[in-house]
């Protein structure tokens, strides 16, 4: 089973956007697609409740959880086995083909050695790269957005090994995500509920590549539109958290990540992925 987790807030025409777009994507797949809606003010509860099918809508009190608070709720809410997918999705991505998450699938099925699986992202109606993998800079020891803002090309489309992969849209097993923290006030095991919007995904993936030696691999083999913190837009809560996040980033992981921009940025084949 394919468990698909969506966050979403005041953004009904986003998420519409996304379900034509997503569910041929997962047409063949066995899957369940779980939108978490955070007291959303717009038609989302009703117009997302007449999708039926393998879609459910769980209305939320508020709009408070951050990122990681609201995947665990819905990661508890799904209650997979452990060899079950999870594919963690913003509302704010469209995709262009129906292939995008085999691709991701194909991966993880044919490598047991991998963990986590993120996706190739362009920016809205563009073909410039919104998203090609993680880095680490070495001017401020924090994690960028390899080759964001550049024209995607027949380097990007390649698969590679990184450290981090966004995610935006990431694909895990049940079994991984449910071992990255074990200490969240929520009780629920899952991703680090101390990042406030910021760094979660970072977290998540350290975790399962550090701690559970597994491979963080970036899809080339993707083509999905994705605008970029669509509801942080409307409510920049990040930023109030910024130095709180990087603060918990350093404490955690310092020392346990390779500060690795240039060599990613000098060689091409640095890290191609071949299973």
């Amino acid at each position: 089973m394919l468990y698909v987790l969506t966050l979403t807030w005041n953004a009904c025409d986003k998420l519409t956007k996304l379900k034509e777009s997503l569910l041929p994507a997962l047409a063949g797949l066995d899957y369940t697609w779980l939108i978490k809606d955070n007291a959303s003010k717009d038609d989302t509860v009703a117009v997302a409740n007449s999708w039926g099918g393998n879609t459910k809508v769980i209305p939320y009190k508020d709009n408070r959880q951050n990122f990681s608070e609201g995947m665990n709720f819905l990661f508890n809410v799904a209650s997979p086995a452990d060899n079950d997918y999870v594919l963690l999705m913003n509302n704010d991505v469209v995709f262009n083909d129906t292939t995008s998450i085999k691709a991701m699938k194909e991966i993880i099925d044919k490598d047991p050695k991998v963990g986590v699986v993120g996706a190739r992202l362009l920016y809205t109606n563009t073909d410039t790269l919104q998203h090609a993998g993680v880095i680490f800079d070495p001017r401020f020891r924090a994690p960028n957005h390899f080759r964001a803002g550049e024209k995607t090309d027949a380097n990007a489309e390649r698969n590679r090994l990184f450290q981090v992969v966004t995610g935006a849209v990431l694909l895990t097993k049940a079994e991984n995500f449910r071992n990255i923290c074990d200490k969240n006030k929520s009780g629920i095991k899952g991703m680090d509920e101390e990042y406030h919007w910021a760094f979660d995904d970072v977290d998540l993936c350290l975790s399962i590549k550090n701690n559970q030696e597994k491979k963080i691999v970036y899809c080339g083999k993707t083509n999905i539109f994705h605008e970029e913190s669509a509801s942080l837009k409307k409510n920049p809560a990040n930023r109030l958290f910024m130095n709180h996040n990087i603060k918990h980033l350093f404490d955690k992981w310092e020392g346990r990540y390779v500060i690795d921009k240039d060599i990613y940025t000098q060689d091409s084949r640095y890290n191609l992925y071949r299973e």
